[in-house]
Parts: structure tokens; sequence; C-alpha cells
């Protein structure tokens, strides 16, 4: 009675809740760490590559022209690893309590700065603006969640939304609802009832709508990953067969081995660019 009834049906289905979306978010999460990593093992690959063509004399001037660019995209990755290690101890330094998900807060420093590395190479772009300890308030808030997700929109980054996808990333939703608590009135008790149920209610609205941004998120990343690793596995099969060559006369070798290099460069390019692909 006094909405005891609705109470525990509501609090049943927002335990559910809470575990669809902790299911998810672990699921999410290993595949942008997967993708991350498979990402800095295509960058060795990358390197090895680059050796065995800047190897080989009188290769063609466009091949020059190619491995800039390959330098770029890589180059461009790194910053965005060392703008997410900025952004993490700035963030944990101004000490931003930012909600992580929706039941809950967490502190940005209880977010890996391992995580921050995943989001940032996976959301967005590295930019620079003012220091997030310099500001306060919303606008520090709001600072550090568009510093975490790989910079300002307006500067190509995730902004805010990126910001706000590493802190749900930061950890799984746990219970926030709590139980009914000893009172005096029974009237009082059924008010406690409709309200608690009301609040989980409205809570376990907002975790399904993050349950569904996650699961587009993670078939956005797996699809990434999925891409990353055919190239690696075609590239790394090439180069293998290629090592051979190294330090020889491009004008010496046979024609199937120039068309075969010529393939492994713009390959390579494909897989550097690769790595600078934002979801």
């Amino acid at each position: 009675m006094f909405y005891s009834k609705y109470k525990k049906q509501v609090l049943e289905d927002y335990g559910k809740v809470i575990a669809e979306y902790n299911d998810f978010y672990g699921k999410t999460q290993r595949e942008i760490q997967r993708l991350y990593e498979r990402r800095r093992i295509s960058i060795e690959l990358i390197q090895k590559i680059e050796a065995l063509v800047n190897s080989i004399a009188n290769r063609p001037k466009e091949y020059n022209i190619i491995t800039q660019k390959i330098d770029f995209e890589r180059e461009k990755f790194h910053e965005k690893e060392e703008y997410a290690e900025q952004a993490y101890h700035e963030a944990k330094k101004a000490g931003i309590n930012i909600a992580a998900g929706v039941a809950g807060g967490t502190p940005v420093a209880a977010a890996a700065p391992t995580a921050a590395l995943w989001v940032a190479t996976t959301f967005g772009t590295a930019s620079t603006g003012t220091a997030i300890s310099t500001l306060s308030g919303a606008a520090a808030t709001n600072a550090a969640l568009a510093w975490l997700g790989g910079g300002a929109l307006s500067a190509g980054g995730a902004g805010v939304a990126g910001g706000q996808a590493l802190l749900m990333l930061a950890g799984p939703v746990g219970w926030t609802i709590a139980g009914g608590a000893v009172v005096v009135s029974t009237a009082v008790l059924g008010i406690k009832n409709k309200k608690i149920a009301d609040k989980a209610a409205e809570e376990g609205r907002e975790i399904m709508r993050a349950v569904g941004q996650m699961r587009e998120t993670g078939g956005k990343v797996e699809g990434l990953s999925k891409e990353t690793v055919t190239l690696y596995g075609r590239l790394n099969k090439l180069h293998g067969s290629l090592r051979e060559y190294r330090e020889m006369d491009y004008l010496e070798l046979k024609e199937e081995v120039q068309y075969q290099l010529g393939g492994l460069v713009n390959d390579t390019l494909s897989l550097s660019e690769m790595l600078n692909k934002a979801v």
C-alpha cells in the first residue's frame, strides 16, 4: 500500500536497467581499448614499412611525398595522445566533479589516464585553449568535458559530448536510489515511496537512453577496429614478402615487385589515415 508495490516494481526495473547499462559499458570500454591498442600496433608496422621503403635506392619521388603524409598522420595521432595526457592531468588538478553516466557523480580523477587516451584518439582531435585551472563553475565543467573530448567542436574536436563519453566510460553506474527510512506517518511513507519510485523511473529512462548511445557508439568503434585489423593484416603480409628487397635498387627490381611496393606504400598511407578516423 501507499505506493509500495509501485516502488517495488520500479526499483526492480531500475535494477535491470542498471545491469544492462553496466554490461554495455564494459563491452564499449573494451572495444575502445582494443581499437587504441590496434592503432598502436599499426604504428609499429607503419614505421617498419617506412624503414624498408626509405632503404631502397632510386625509389620514385612520389614515394617521398606519400611518406610525408604518413608521417603527418602518425604525428597527429601522437599529438592526440599527448593532448589527452595533458587534459586528464589539468582536469584532475582543477578538481572538477562531473557526472559520470546519469545516476551518480564521479570525479575526473576517477577516470584513468589510459581511458583519456582511448577516448581522445577515438572521438576527436586535439586543440589548445584556456587552462581549466583558470576557470570555475559551469565554464570549468564544460571546458573539462570538451578538453577530455578532444577539443571544442569549432576546433574539430568532439566537444562536450566526447568528454561525457569519457566520463560515461570511467566506470559502471551504481545504485543511487536509497530505500525508504522508518517514518512516523503512513502518509509520509506513501509520499516517500512515490518520490523514490518516480526518481528511479526518471533515472531509468535516462540510463536507457545512455544504453542506446553506447550501443551505437560501440558498433561504430567495432567497425573501425575490424577495418584496421583487415588493412593491418594485408600490409603485414605484404611487408613480410618484400623485406628481402631492403637496400636494393628500385630500378633493378622486377616490374611485379615494383608494383607490390607501390601497393605497400599506398596501403600504408590508408592505414595511417585510419589512425585518426574518429567516431
